[in-house]
C-alpha cells in the first residue's frame, strides 16, 4: 500500500518501524511474531501467554517465546477480575533485558474500549504509538519519570522494567 498507486497510504508508512497490538488472543499473535526485525513495539491488552502451549485462543505458544521480545513493549490489563490477570503477570515477571511495562486498571477483560473514543486505552495506545514510533517525548512523560501521567493516575498500577 505505500507503493500502489491510488493508495492512501502511498509515501505515509515506513514499512522498517512496525508496532503491533492485539487484544486477548489478538495478544498472542501479536506475541507470536516478535521474530519479525521490523517490530519496534508491541502492545498486548489483556492477554498473555498460558501456561500450557494451547489455551482458550488455540495459538500454540509457550513461555519461551518471552525471550524473542527484543523491542519494547506494554503490557495493559484490566486487573484481577481480568481472564487474563495471572498469564499478565506471569510474562512480565519473565521478561528480561527488554524496556516493558505492565499497566493495570480495575476495568476487567474488555479494557475501556466500549467507551466513547476507546476511552484510557485509546489514549494509552495514540501516546505509546506516538513515543515509541515517532519519537514524541511529550507523549513520553505519560509513562516515563517520577511524575508520569499515568503515575499520578489513581485508576492506574504501573510496573515498568528499563525504562529509565
Amino acid at each position: 500500500e505505500n507503493e500502489r498507486t491510488g493508495s492512501i497510504f502511498r509515501g505515509r508508512l515506513d514499512p522498517a518501524r512496525v508496532a503491533v497490538m492485539g487484544h486477548s488472543c489478538g495478544g498472542l499473535q501479536a506475541l507470536a511474531v516478535q521474530e519479525d526485525r521490523r517490530i519496534i513495539t508491541s502492545m498486548i491488552w489483556n492477554s498473555g501467554i498460558y501456561e500450557r502451549p494451547v489455551g482458550r485462543s488455540g495459538v500454540r505458544l509457550t513461555k519461551a517465546q518471552l525471550a524473542k521480545v527484543r523491542r519494547p513493549i506494554a503490557y495493559i490489563q484490566g486487573g484481577a477480575t481480568d481472564i487474563a490477570y495471572r498469564h499478565v503477570r506471569d510474562d512480565f515477571a519473565r521478561l528480561a533485558g527488554v524496556s516493558a511495562i505492565m499497566l493495570e486498571s480495575n476495568v476487567g477483560h474488555g479494557g475501556t474500549l466500549t467507551q466513547p473514543n476507546g476511552g484510557s486505552y485509546a489514549r494509552i495506545a495514540t501516546a505509546w504509538l506516538n513515543w515509541r514510533l515517532r519519537g514524541d517525548s511529550r507523549a513520553a512523560l505519560m509513562f516515563v519519570g517520577p511524575d508520569c501521567g499515568l503515575c499520578s493516575d489513581p485508576a492506574w498500577k504501573i510496573d515498568r522494567k528499563g525504562m529509565d
